[in-house]
């Protein structure tokens, strides 16, 4: 598992495209205009109308298979896992060195993993905790 975001050259990211060099072109100008597929399409086609640009690019958009972009950049279920643990495993340290465990933090993805497991359930600013989750997890674990 690594621990840094992949940086694909454009090789890597052709294979993703299924060897659409057009699309790979598209996408690193969308993702440099601020995920614009307008402007995204522009730059690439200067003397294409803005209203086209906009229509074009979507169209680009949608043949982007995020899948396979997460795959060229290391994403995927198992970094996202790896980023829920490291978080709520958060620490702080003050001026002398010491460390302490970073509750706020750790709270967002608490409530994150909550939520995943199906024992907390957000409802705007109200949480809901699911107890009898809980218990029939504690039940199963215990061989109750």
């Amino acid at each position: 598992m690594k621990n840094e975001l992949t940086k694909p050259n454009v090789k890597e990211l052709e294979k993703a495209f299924d060897g659409d060099l057009d699309l790979v072109l598209f996408f690193l100008s969308w993702v440099k205009n601020g995920r614009n597929a307008q402007k995204a399409y522009q730059e690439i086609n200067p003397d294409v109308t803005f209203a086209s640009a906009a229509v074009l690019g979507s169209r680009l958009l949608k043949k982007v298979n995020v899948e396979a972009v997460l795959q060229a950049y290391g994403l995927g279920p198992e970094a996202y896992y790896q980023q829920l643990a490291d978080g709520m495993k958060a620490i702080k340290s003050d001026a002398t060195g010491q460390t302490y465990p970073d509750h706020k933090v750790r709270k967002d993805y608490h409530d994150k993993l909550g939520r995943l497991l199906g024992i907390e359930q957000s409802n705007n600013s109200e949480v809901t905790i699911n107890f009898n989750k809980i218990a029939t997890n504690q039940k199963q674990e215990y061989g109750i």
